[in-house]
């Protein structure tokens, strides 16, 4: 069977599926795993965003740090993308497991 076992949700916390399948997207995705690496070399080259993004502070931005948040932002919304294909695909493998399961579906 899949080690992700969405229909047994009782025995899962849904938020420990949804974690496993981002790595699993990272590990298999090139693409994705490109896309996360850059996000990383952006915060680290540039520590206005990085206090910007997890620390809320107020931070007056230059040219630069303001075309690098652009991209990050950018950056951001083509990995929730993958994300959430991810997850949409998890939901569906994880519904033709159930409807097997309960005899719905035949082999």
């Amino acid at each position: 069977m899949n080690e992700f076992e969405l229909f047994n949700i009782e025995n899962i916390d849904f938020s420990e599926m949804i974690d496993k399948a981002k790595v699993a997207l990272r590990n298999k995705n090139l693409e994705y795993k490109k896309l996360q690496n850059e996000v990383a070399k952006i915060m680290d080259n540039h520590p206005n965003l990085q206090l910007i993004c997890e620390d809320d502070e107020d931070i007056s931005l230059n040219k630069n740090d303001s075309k690098m948040l652009q991209k990050l932002f950018n950056l951001n919304l083509e990995i929730k993308n993958f994300e959430e294909q991810e997850i949409f695909f998890l939901g569906g493998r994880e519904a033709y497991f159930y409807f097997k399961n309960i005899g719905i579906l035949k082999e």
